[in-house]
């Protein structure tokens, strides 16, 4: 469950606040929402703060779908994702908001499926074309905890034959939530530099353009705190929720090389561990031919050496000195005869060494409207290498802000004794912590899709989609998941000629001039791989090789299945005029066949941790979303969105060392039953603008066995922009205003646990709520 446990945090990262640009963009499209909400060819959701989140301020924020992240497109730019996966690439790796970027938007579940062959909504930015005379769009943003950014896009012709150039540079230094690391003083710290030249010409224009982008950072960071019990909370002494680090001072994790099991430090300070550098080449352009017909395209070429530095503090491994004691265990000062009495974390890692990520991504697309028809056909080309080796270790920290290694002993009642338990680098021998893993895989997919929007009558609005997508993915992989590969050959396999399936339809009629009835439906097919082991026992555990006494069960039996995603939903819309408009629907929503693995402590022998992979299964949702824009009176507008929804697990069990775990009409950790949003505007004169954003998270559980769970929360925005002239603006914007502290999101290493009660008044570990922040943003342009 690690790479999912990665997943979800990185979509949680990546999802946030930006530089206030884009949350103005989005107040100004709201005003469209009465044609978006009723149009067939809704290809963006316009209604959606997606630049507003409490997590982090670098990218856009997770629209909740009652899915939960696993790996799907997120963010394109010039119609092509930024990665194609999210591990080991981080989405932020390869983009940034930024001045260069002349649009952004939310395409819709359907337009996303359609174009991409992927799950969920996605942001869509494209960058600014050269001008016909010099412009320059400038930005400066500081925040009270010290972080700071500055970009600059300038735009403009060469020569009078229609040449022209855009160049821009950013820099970002983040201090996060102001997060004391000891190790490094930024939480980012981010270089990026495009170069485009572009051709004009009387049917269209071609451009070229280059993008690098250096980045240091540090992924993730968890908090320690109480849990009471009936979903409360409250923080240690010595842990300020939000804003202390919860990774060890030094920033050197403890490892095994997944090849050789020898022990080492991965320094989070260091290139090696911490830097990423991304090259992205792109070939975009347009064409508009005789007859009507459109022609846009786009290609890109990108290399990433993307690292990945994870560490997961375990809940079921936080030892108070009671529970220390119970188990006959005492610590000491990593390297020294030091004794600690305090606290104590299991902690597991996965180091990422710069990895080697290659990927192609071609989109072309052709538009021509027939009467009441507006047709599109389209031609989508993915490719992309991923290599990279993922070292793994266990190891123990103090339970304090900027925690100390430890060393860990047992006592020997026989030698009436502690024996130390940790080796020299302070690690748990690898069967309690992990071997690693070796990947090498190489995805190809060739799609064609059509769409069709067209009007039947006065009243009827249709549109059809589908998509048709060829995959072949070749994998080398590592069978040897519960041992190190000792040089050991990985196996291959190609998974040929698969053919991954799309369709969507939605329709709105139109009752009367103001009332009417929308539905729509989406179905997403795609082929996954795995690997399962060649030997079971009678009741379907794996077992060594028979014939090869003393190995280990190996995966080395490459399998395929089918992964289906259904979208239904049918509701009402009312327009009011220009005063309400309000769109009410019900949806269905399954994915089935979900691969997951877990990793598994034996409740006997704690220093006994086994991976179990895989493990498939469902999920499903059903929800009510209520979404309402209204103006009541001159200068002010209100946005109200409600969902209630239930996103439950399905057919979802295993068992391990003679327990079986089921999740079978569990909820989904994560995602709340009951989300929503109210976002006040009212415009004063002198350019002076008020707003707010409040969004409530209901009951959220944060294990998949639903025993520890939150109370409901709120995340709120609020803030001033004044428009100073008709080139410079100012904003002044507060993150969580109301200075709320808690947690939210899934409890680490918590999956196994099936009762609270051992748990209430114990210290666990989940992400912390952001602190608040003020943040100020100089926007100008020439």
């Amino acid at each position: 469950m690690k790479t999912k446990h990665l997943l979800s945090m990185c979509v949680i990262s990546i999802f946030s606040l930006s530089n206030g640009l884009m949350a103005q963009k989005v107040d100004k499209n709201k005003n469209q929402q009465v044609s978006d909400s009723t149009s067939t060819n809704k290809k963006e959701e316009k209604n959606r703060n997606v630049m507003l989140n409490a997590d982090s301020n670098i990218g856009p924020r997770n629209v909740n779908i009652g899915l939960p992240f696993t790996g799907d497109v997120v963010i394109l730019e010039n119609d092509l994702p930024v990665v194609y996966y999210f591990y080991p690439t981080i989405p932020t790796t390869s983009w940034r908001m930024d001045n260069s970027l002349s649009k952004m938007g939310l395409m819709s579940f359907a337009e996303s499926a359609i174009t991409t062959g992927k799950v969920g909504y996605a942001v869509k930015s494209s960058d600014r074309d050269a001008s016909t005379k010099l412009k320059g769009f400038g930005s400066v943003y500081v925040n009270s905890f010290g972080a700071s950014r500055y970009d600059l896009t300038l735009t403009g012709p060469l020569g009078k034959k229609g040449w022209g150039y855009m160049v821009d540079a950013y820099k970002n230094f983040d201090r996060g939530n102001g997060t004391n690391y000891k190790f490094t003083p930024w939480n980012d710290n981010t270089t990026m530099l495009k170069f485009a030249i572009q051709k004009k010409y009387s049917k269209g224009n071609v451009r070229l353009l280059y993008k690098s982008i250096n980045v240091q950072s540090v992924v993730t960071n968890y908090s320690p705190l109480t849990y009471n019990g009936n979903g409360k909370t409250t923080p240690l002494s010595n842990f300020e929720l939000g804003t202390d680090s919860y990774i060890l001072e030094t920033g050197k994790i403890p490892y095994y090389d997944y090849n050789t099991g020898v022990a080492s430090y991965a320094d989070l300070n260091s290139s090696k561990f911490s830097r990423t550098n991304s090259n992205s080449l792109y070939l975009t352009g347009e064409h508009k031919f005789s007859g009507g017909w459109n022609m846009t395209y786009s290609t890109m070429y990108q290399d990433v050496n993307s690292p990945l530095a994870i560490t997961f503090p375990l809940t079921l491994g936080v030892y108070d000195p009671d529970r220390a004691a119970a188990s006959n265990w005492s610590f000491k000062y990593a390297g020294t005869s030091n004794a600690y009495t305090g606290s104590a974390q299991m902690v597991s890692s996965q180091m990422i060494p710069q990895s080697k990520n290659n990927s192609i991504f071609t989109r072309v697309e052709l538009t021509k409207k027939f009467g009441v028809h507006d047709v599109r056909f389209g031609l989508n080309q993915l490719y992309t290498h991923r290599q990279y080796n993922v070292n793994s270790g266990l190891y123990f920290q103090t339970v304090e802000a900027n925690p100390k290694l430890l060393d860990m002993y047992v006592f020997v009642p026989a030698f009436n004794m502690s024996v130390k338990a940790t080796n020299d680098h302070s690690l748990m021998p690898a069967s309690a912590g992990g071997y690693g893993s070796a990947t090498n895989d190489k995805y190809k997919k060739l799609a064609l899709y059509a769409t069709d929007d067209f009007k039947l009558g006065k009243r009827l609005d249709v549109g059809f989609g589908i998509r048709l997508e060829n995959q072949t993915i070749s994998d080398k992989t590592n069978p040897y998941i519960n041992d190190f590969v000792k040089d050991r050959p990985l196996i291959s396999k190609d998974f040929s000629n698969r053919l991954n399936k799309v369709g969507a339809f939605n329709f709105v009629y139109k009752i009367t001039g103001q009332f009417g009835v929308v539905g729509d439906a989406t179905y997403n097919s795609w082929y996954e791989r795995y690997w399962d082991y060649a030997f079971r026992d009678a009741n379907g555990n794996p077992i060594p090789d028979p014939s090869t006494p003393g190995a280990k069960p190996m995966q080395t039996e490459g399998k395929e299945f089918q992964t289906n995603v259904k979208n239904f939903g049918g509701g009402i819309f009312y327009n009011l005029g220009n005063s309400m408009q309000l769109v009410s629907k019900l949806t269905y929503i399954s994915k089935d066949n979900i691969r997951a693995s877990q990793s598994v402590t034996n409740p006997a022998n704690q220093s006994e941790r086994t991976t179990f992979d895989p493990i498939i299964y469902d999920l499903s949702t059903v929800g009510w979303t209520t979404d309402i824009m209204a103006n009541p009176f001159k200068n002010f507008s209100i946005h109200y969105l409600l969902t209630v929804q239930a996103p439950k697990y399905q057919n979802y069990s295993y068992s391990a060392y003679g327990t079986t775990y089921d999740y079978g009409g569990k909820y989904i950790p994560e995602l709340s039953g009951v989300l929503m949003e109210i976002d006040p505007s009212y415009s004063l004169k002198n350019g002076i603008r008020l707003w707010a954003s409040l969004r409530y998270f209901g009951k959220q559980y944060g294990n998949p066995t639903n025993v520890l769970y939150y109370n409901g929360w709120w995340e709120n925005f609020g803030g001033v922009d004044y428009r100073v002239s008709r080139d410079i603006n100012l904003k002044l914007q507060v993150t969580n205003f109301l200075n709320q502290q808690g947690v939210k999101g899934k409890i680490q290493g918590a999956d196994q646990i099936t009762d609270a009660a051992p748990f209430t008044n114990r210290t666990i570990v989940a992400s912390g709520i952001r602190p608040r922040t003020f943040e100020l943003t100089l926007q100008y342009k020439f």
